[in-house]
């Protein structure tokens, strides 16, 4: 029952959020040095969905922060009068 959750989260998190589930359980095992329980993987693939499903307020950044934002997959917005600039993921 709990591999077919995880295939079902894998599944879902693929499609509609682009999430790479494999990829994150690999990562977190070279964290942890030892494989993920089911329990742990679930909870992984759940809790990195949620983080994808909740709303991004917009931010405001300095000019010389912008590129690091825009890497990490934030988007520009707008340049403010006060010359800061407006970004959201």
């Amino acid at each position: 029952m709990k591999k077919a959750k995880i295939e079902a989260l894998q599944t879902i998190g693929e499609q509609l959020f682009g999430l790479k589930g494999l990829e994150i359980k690999v990562q977190k095992e070279r964290e942890l040095g030892r494989p993920l329980t089911d329990d742990e993987q679930l909870q992984l693939l759940s809790g990195e969905i949620k983080k994808l499903r909740e709303p991004r307020d917009p931010i405001i950044v300095e000019e010389k922060e912008l590129a690091r934002y825009l890497k990490e997959g934030w988007e520009f917005v707008s340049v403010l009068p006060s010359q800061k600039i407006l970004i959201r993921k």
